[in-house]
């Protein structure tokens, strides 16, 4: 257990890059069971190849620079509110893209509201 940690804490800045760009994708688009939606909008299928491929390319062009970003939010941010902030963005990201689930019951609220804690506790207690 104790290996898997340490693994995971050395893996740390990768992690929150993937995390980034997994997040900075569902900005983008989302693909839903009766098409794919990017912009608030349901797109046509040549539609849906240009803005894929085009998000793929300038997602995959950015992601070294995400990479620094997440060492220099590592060196800033306590690991206690990088947690929180996964929380938070996974549960986002895991509401855009599932077209049932919404952003507002009771559960998704409060799964925002313990990230956000979680977020400001870290700072106050700097770990």
């Amino acid at each position: 257990m104790l290996i898997v940690y340490e693994f995971l804490l050395e893996q740390t800045q990768l992690i929150l890059t993937g995390v980034l760009v997994s997040l900075f994708s569902s900005m983008i688009y989302n693909l839903k069971p009766y098409g794919f939606k990017s912009l608030g909008k349901y797109r046509s299928k040549g539609e849906a190849i240009i803005i894929y491929l085009a998000a793929t390319v300038i997602l995959g062009l950015l992601t070294p620079f995400i990479h620094v970003l997440s060492g220099l939010i590592l060196e800033y941010v306590p690991v206690v509110s990088i947690i929180g902030f996964l929380f938070f963005s996974t549960n986002f990201i895991l509401n855009q893209m599932i077209p049932t689930w919404s952003h507002t019951t009771p559960k998704t609220l409060l799964i925002y509201a313990v990230s956000i804690l979680v977020m400001i506790l870290g700072f106050i207690v700097r770990f």
